[in-house]
Parts: C-alpha cells; structure tokens; sequence
C-alpha cells in the first residue's frame, strides 16, 4: 500500500496524468481539513460550543462520505462540487456560529478559488466565485436586518468579498494562462501525431515501390538461386513494411502491437506454403528497433523451415512469443529433418538470426536440433530494462 496510489486514491486514474494529479489534491483536501476539523471539534468540546459540535460532526461525515464514495461512485467532477458545497457553508456558518478559532476560517476562503478554477476550470470556476460572493453579501445584508448576529463587522466582511474576488480573480488569470498553453501544446501534438503518420506511411510505400521494382527484377532472371534470392530480400523489406503500416494504422508512433505484426508476417509466409504454420502471439508491444529486428528473425527462420525443414509432404511449423516473467521468449520450431549444422549453421539467414538475436536487449539464441528444429531467443521486457 502506497501513499499516492492507495491512500489518496491515484490509483484509478493513469499514471501522469492530470485526472491523477487531480484525485491526489482532492483526496488531500478532504484529509487535511478533516485533521483540522478533529482538533477544532475537541476545543469545541472542551469550551462547550454545543452548536458547533454538531456542525463539525455532520461536516466530519459528510466530508468522510465524499472520500469512502469516489470515484467509484461519484465522479471527479461531481465531488468537487458537493466538496466545494459543504467547505462553502462551513465557512459560512463558522462567520456566524462562535468558535474558539473562528478567525481561522477566513483563511480557508482562500482555498475555495483555488479548488474551484484547478479542478473546475475557469468556467465552472467563475460560477463558484459568483455562488460564494453573493452568499457573503447575503450573510451581510442579513445582519443588517438583524436576522443574524455575525462574528465580525460588516466592513470586515466586505473586505473579504472584495479580497475574495480579488484572488480569485489572480487564479482566474493563472488558469487561463494555463489552458491557452495546454492548447497549444494539445495542437503541437495533433500536428506531430499527422507528421509521424505520413512518415509512416511514405515509409510503406517506399519500401513497396522497392518490392516491386526487385520482383519486376526477378522476372528476368532464369537462374532458381538468384531469382530465390530475390524473393527473400523480398520478404525481408515486407517484413519491416509491416512496422510501419502497424504504426501508421495504430494510436502509437512509438511502440509496435507484436500480436499483430507478426501474425501478418506469418499470414505472408503461409501464403507461399502448403506447411501448416501455428502462431500463439502474447499480447504485447515493443518499441519500433526490436519489433523490426524479432520480424526479420521470424521471417528468416520460418522461411528455413518452410524450404529445409521437410523434405517430402506437408509440415507444422509453430511460432510463439510469450512472457517469460520479466523476459520474454520467442520460439520457431519444426518437426521436420533438423538443422544441418555444418551446412546451414552459417548460411546469411542464421548469421542474420544470431545478428538480430544479439542485438536485442540481453538477447540470448538457443538452437536444438533433437526431432526438428527449435530455435529460441530469450530478451528483456521494456518493463525490466
């Protein structure tokens, strides 16, 4: 159990973000006062303020309520206002009800504008600062007609309307300034997710035109081991096109969806084969370096499965990426002749394999060759780095 997360209720809400932040002043500004509520509700007992012993208590539980129900039953919004609704007739009946510290009340207004513009905004703020204003000029026009007995003298009390609006005004300021950069930022960031889509996705397209201009190639070649050649270059620039059609097509220019990407690498090479290749993809997502280089490495393995592994008849081929605890795990594996080590073990696909493998984050490659082929490669999470 964490402060933060826990205790003041961060937990719900993303971390970073401004709803997080939003929830942890709140829960504070429910914890803090209630701390002082306690203290001033043992004066009152002690110097018998009987009126006020019953106002702190119904205060005590109205602000605990608040805390035991969000936000799984009332939302941020919502008890911001009923929060800013019982602080705002506490102060006003401390201004009228005697109490040992009653002057110390008058600070706590203060605190109203702030709660009101940072978790309102300034529209929601500027009504608050109109309720709480006229219910002061109410509580003066009151006393003038003698229906109530307040604390202080009127003129006091109009110096705290006018210092009231004057510093809610300077929150009102502070706020404004906030939202315009906010927005700013918010439309940098639109126009920055728009470019990264369109480098994405000229990407793509470059790598198609090279696709089509090396198959347009391998047309005129007659030799099988050049035009072969051919295609696996192919298939290698497919493999990483995949990357970026992923990150054009996805909410994140960063990071790769793996459950997807190679599952159109595989779907690609099933498309070339008559083996049965079985994929089981954990849901997962890599940054953009690693996500190409475990593309290549299944494409390449897979691709010498599908021509080495089975001599005659049809084959499985089973490809999956799983966590590992904090590592992850991805295997390739036949059940086909096995690798001929002397002959294959340092062809340019394995040199790739071994390559790719070693540059990935504390990436270890094991291959056993007992009843097929199984090739593993073991890596660090991003979480684990």
């Amino acid at each position: 159990m964490t402060l933060e997360a826990d205790i003041l209720k961060g937990k719900y809400f993303p971390k970073g973000s401004r709803e997080r932040l939003k929830a942890v002043m709140l829960s504070l500004l429910v914890y803090l006062p209630v701390l002082a509520m306690v203290f001033d509700f043992y004066e009152s007992v002690t110097y018998e303020y009987k009126t006020m012993q019953l106002i702190e208590l119904i205060t005590l539980f109205l602000l605990y309520g608040c805390y035991i129900l969000f936000p799984r039953y009332i939302g941020l919004s919502k008890i911001t206002h009923v929060i800013l609704a019982i602080f705002t007739i506490f102060l006003l009946i401390t201004l009228v009800v005697p109490d040992k510290n009653a002057e110390f009340s008058l600070l706590w207004f203060s605190m109203l504008a702030v709660i009101s513009f940072f978790f309102l905004g300034k529209t929601q703020g500027v009504i608050w600062t109109i309720i709480i204003s006229l219910s002061l000029s109410i509580l003066i026009l009151l006393s003038l007609f003698g229906w109530i007995v307040p604390l202080y003298e009127n003129a006091l009390l109009a110096q705290v309307i006018l210092a009231y609006l004057v510093f809610s005004y300077i929150i009102y300021m502070i706020e404004k300034e906030r939202e315009m950069y906010e927005d700013e930022l918010n439309g940098s960031l639109e126009k920055n997710k728009l470019l990264f889509k369109e480098v994405h996705h000229r990407t793509k397209n470059n790598m198609q035109v090279m696709m089509g201009l090396l198959e347009t190639q391998s047309f005129k070649i007659e030799d099988p081991k050049y035009k072969k050649m051919f295609h696996a270059h192919v298939d290698r620039i497919k493999a990483m096109s995949f990357v970026h059609e992923n990150l054009y097509q996805g909410g994140s220019f960063e990071e790769v969806d793996m459950h997807t990407y190679l599952t159109e690498i595989l779907d690609n090479l099933q498309k070339l084969t008559q083996h049965t290749i079985i994929s089981d993809i954990d849901y997962m997502t890599l940054d953009v370096n690693e996500s190409i280089n475990l593309g290549l490495i299944v494409n390449e393995a897979v691709s010498n499965a599908i021509e080495h592994a089975y001599s005659a008849g049809i084959g499985r081929i089973d490809v999956s990426l799983k966590y590992l605890g904090r590592r992850c795990v991805l295997s390739i594996k036949d059940e086909g002749v096995g690798l001929n080590i002397k002959k294959e073990y340092h062809s340019l696909g394995m040199t790739l394999i071994e390559d790719l493998a070693a540059s990935l984050p504390y990436g270890k490659l094991e291959i056993h060759v007992e009843h097929g082929t199984h090739i593993q490669i073991y890596f660090d999470t991003k979480e684990s780095k």
